[in-house]
């Protein structure tokens, strides 16, 4: 083990005024990323279904 000490500050402060903005902002983007992703997904499993309907009808 080393005899140095690794110092590990928090957030509050060390980045500047808006650290948490920062952070808080990165979390929305992520929630934002998933959201889309999801919307998408359900997107293409409305026309998936669709296309199957059309099927059985013809």
């Amino acid at each position: 083990m080393s005899n140095g000490i690794i110092s590990l500050p928090l957030l509050h402060g060390v980045l500047g005024p808006y650290d948490e903005a920062i952070v808080f902002g990165g979390i929305g983007a992520l929630l934002v990323g998933l959201g889309w992703l999801s919307w998408r997904a359900s997107k293409e499993k409305e026309q998936r279904r669709k296309k199957r309907r059309a099927k059985r009808k013809s």
